[in-house]
Parts: structure tokens; C-alpha cells; sequence
């Protein structure tokens, strides 16, 4: 497996992993495409045998970096495609200088829930209704540690 940089190329594919998911607050193409208007988003992709096996989105904002997708294809779950997609977001936060990282997550979404706190995430508030105006959204972070000269 590899993480790289998302091509356009990659968004078919993220689009038909998102339909895997049903409820996944899904961006479909359109939504990946206008990310790359965006100066402050990186998007990645897990790429397994030549094909997009999950994908991230992140904003840097520093000092903070936001966390807003991250899914796995169902053929790639439980594979470490999705640790390895968080380690490359730390990577990133922690070469610009970013000393927390936020994300939301639907409080029913226990495999997410369980692998965000795996990574040291914990949660720090809660959005009643924020999906659907049904699903609470978990506020977690992870506070990095200070980036070492």
C-alpha cells in the first residue's frame, strides 16, 4: 500500500467507495474536485494493487488541522488503510507546526469512534442532530505533541 496525493483521476473511485457506506455524508466527485480550489485542503489516497482502496481530507489550518473525511473501501477494511491515511495527516500537521487535530464523527459509527481513540483522539463535545438532524456528532481531538527542532 501506498499514500499519495489524490488525482482527479482518483474521485470515480472515491465517489463509489462513499456508496459503500450508506448514511457516509458522502462528497461525491463534484465535492472532491472543489477541494482542490481550496488552498488549505490536502486530500490522499490509499492506493492498494493500483487502485484507491480509501481516501482522507484535511484542512491545515494552523495551528489546527480538521479532519473532514476519511473512508476505506469495504475490501480494504480492517487493513490498516486507515491508520495509515491518520499517519500521514500527522505527518503533515506535524511539519506545519500544528499542535491539535479535530474531527466529527457520528456517535453511532463505532469501528470510527474505536479507531479514532486508538490514535489518541478523545472526545471534547458532542453536536445533538448534526446528521441528518437525527445522529449526534462526537467533537474528538488529538493534541500533537510540540514539533522537536
Amino acid at each position: 500500500m501506498i499514500v499519495r496525493r489524490a488525482r482527479r483521476e482518483d474521485y470515480p473511485a472515491f465517489a463509489a467507495i462513499e456508496a459503500e457506506h450508506p448514511g457516509y455524508p458522502a462528497w461525491g466527485e463534484k465535492g472532491f474536485a472543489a477541494e482542490e480550489e481550496n488552498r488549505n485542503s490536502v486530500t490522499l489516497a490509499a492506493e492498494v494493487d493500483g487502485k484507491a482502496a480509501g481516501f482522507i481530507n484535511f484542512w491545515v489550518l494552523r495551528p489546527q488541522v480538521q479532519l473532514n473525511t476519511l473512508a476505506v473501501s469495504r475490501a480494504g477494511l480492517r487493513a490498516g488503510i486507515a491508520s495509515a491515511l491518520l499517519g500521514k495527516l500527522f505527518e503533515y500537521a506535524s511539519k506545519s507546526a500544528c499542535t491539535e487535530v479535530d474531527l466529527e464523527v457520528n456517535e453511532h459509527n463505532a469501528p470510527a469512534i474505536a479507531l479514532y481513540r486508538a490514535r489518541g483522539f478523545e472526545v471534547v463535545g458532542k453536536r445533538p442532530k448534526f446528521y441528518n438532524n437525527a445522529d449526534a456528532a462526537l467533537l474528538m481531538r488529538r493534541v500533537l505533541p510540540p514539533r522537536e527542532p
